[in-house]
This record gives structure tokens, C-alpha cells and sequence, in this order.
């Protein structure tokens, strides 16, 4: 990396009350913050960039996209500020195509930087979730960045037993549920032939890393955490756009070309979230 700071913007996508799941954003913030700093490199700075205002309901195709507008908000208010990067926080990448094209600094996705890492550890990978309308999402996500092949075939995104209580109780070190729960439905996808086994769930790396489960036990399958590779991917972009001028394609043809300024701005005082 180069020896200029860095600053991440890490949406979150929800209140930091979380609704519906937890009371205790404020105790995950300060877990993932730490797990951020352990990821990134000396000299990177992550901001967690909680929402003044949620739908919540994540897993409703519409009620997600009005979301997804507010998160892309979020993000370019961070490149007002001077961010150089960030990394879209929900796990199965909400949002992901809009904010890197309305954005000019690099846009992160956790699920698509997980994906591309997994082919490089194995042959095929499965992904766990934690809800169960969120399996169409990553599926779809899946065929979108061209990976399904390398799947596998048979149910290649499940939802296993989780449930905030359990996250919350595995971060104090009161129980293991959460991993016990999370391995057994990870071997289930290895007896169907996965090798790899992407994690999906930003809340996680805390507590992997508190019980140093980075493998499922007894089995060589590496366990790849959605969030540290989406850190590290907008930390390489940051640092490949400064050494080489690497950045996102303006061609017409291409998906990501930012729109003009004034339309862009225009648009989003027009329907309120400028």
C-alpha cells in the first residue's frame, strides 16, 4: 500500500438501533470496528456509516431498493468528505451496481469480492446466509458477476440457524450455538461437493476471529469471510488507482459509467435524497 492514508466507508444499511434484529448496534460497532483495523493496512482508516433511517425488511425486493438509494447517499456523501473508497455493507452486495456507477471512487462489494477470492482456494464454493429471502438475492448475484459454474450445483446458497441472540452471545463468550449452527450447515454443503465455504453475514468476523474459526473443524475447508474481503478489494482499488491510475470504465458501452453531476443531482433533490 501506498504510504498516503486511506479512508473506507463502510455502510452498514441500517440504524444503528437495528430494528427487528438486535439492540446492540452499538456494541457491534465497536466489535467491527476493531475487526476492521485488524484487517486493513497500518494506515487505513474505516468509518461504519450507520443510516438515520431504515425499511428495514432487507429481504423485500422493493423495500430493499428504496434502501439501497439512501445507502447510495450515504456513499457519496463519503466521497464529499473525502473518502477514497467504500464497501457496501449488507453481505449479498444491496445496492452495489447503482453506488458504483452514480460514485467516482471505488465501490466494494463483499459477496463479489468473497466469490472472486473463493475460485482462487478451491474448485467449488457455497454460500451461507441468514435468511431465507436472502438465498434468491445471492443466487441472482451469482449468475450476475459470472461465478455460478463455480458453485455448487445442488443448493448453492443456504440459510443456516442463526439468530442475533446468538451472535451476540458467542461475541460475550457465552455460547457457541452460532458456530455450531453455522457448521452444521456448512458440512452439509461439503458432503454436496464444496471445498470452499464463503460466509455470508458482515456481522461474522468478529466472532470468527474471537474463536479463530477460520476453517470448518476437522474438514480443510477454509472459511471466507464476506466483510475482510470486501475491506481488503476497495483497499487494493484505493491503492491501484493512486500507483497506476487503475479506475472504473467511462466508456458508453460500459455498466459503471458515472452519470453527469448536474442529472445526478439534480435527480436526487428532484425525489428528495439529495
Amino acid at each position: 500500500m501506498p504510504s498516503s492514508s486511506t479512508k473506507i466507508y463502510w455502510p452498514i444499511g441500517l440504524t444503528r438501533e437495528m430494528p427487528g434484529r438486535t439492540g446492540q448496534g452499538a456494541m457491534l460497532e465497536t466489535l467491527l470496528g476493531d475487526y476492521a483495523r485488524s484487517v486493513v493496512s497500518p494506515g487505513t482508516a474505516v468509518t461504519i456509516g450507520w443510516m438515520q433511517k431504515t425499511t428495514s425488511l432487507l429481504s423485500s425486493t422493493f423495500l430493499g431498493m428504496l434502501n439501497d438509494v439512501y445507502v447510495i447517499g450515504d456513499i457519496l456523501q463519503a466521497q464529499r468528505e473525502g473518502f477514497d473508497a467504500a464497501m457496501i455493507g449488507p453481505h449479498w452486495d444491496p445496492g452495489l451496481y447503482g453506488a458504483r456507477e452514480a460514485a467516482s471512487i471505488p465501490v466494494a462489494g463483499p459477496l463479489e469480492a468473497a466469490v472472486m477470492l473463493a475460485q482462487t482456494l478451491g474448485r467449488r464454493f457455497a454460500v451461507l446466509t441468514v435468511h431465507e429471502g436472502y438465498v434468491p438475492m445471492i443466487e441472482r448475484n451469482l449468475r450476475l458477476y459470472g461465478c455460478e459454474a463455480r458453485a455448487i450445483a445442488h443448493r448453492p446458497v443456504r440459510r443456516f440457524g442463526m439468530t442475533y441472540e446468538n451472535i451476540v452471545a458467542a461475541l460475550d463468550g457465552k455460547s457457541d450455538a452460532f458456530l455450531e449452527e453455522f457448521t452444521k450447515t456448512a458440512r452439509e454443503c461439503i458432503a454436496d461437493g464444496a471445498d470452499v465455504i464463503i460466509a455470508g453475514g458482515q456481522l461474522f468476523g468478529p466472532v470468527f476471529q474471537r474463536y479463530r474459526y477460520f476453517a470448518v473443524p476437522n474438514t480443510g475447508v477454509p472459511v471466507v469471510e464476506v466483510a475482510a474481503c470486501g475491506l481488503k478489494m476497495a483497499e487494493t482499488l484505493v491503492a491501484l488507482k493512486r500507483n497506476i491510475g487503475l479506475t472504473k470504465s467511462e466508456h458508453p458501452n460500459a455498466p459503471f459509467r458515472t452519470p453527469p453531476a448536474d442529472a445526478l443531482q439534480q435527480a436526487r433533490t428532484t425525489f428528495g435524497v439529495g
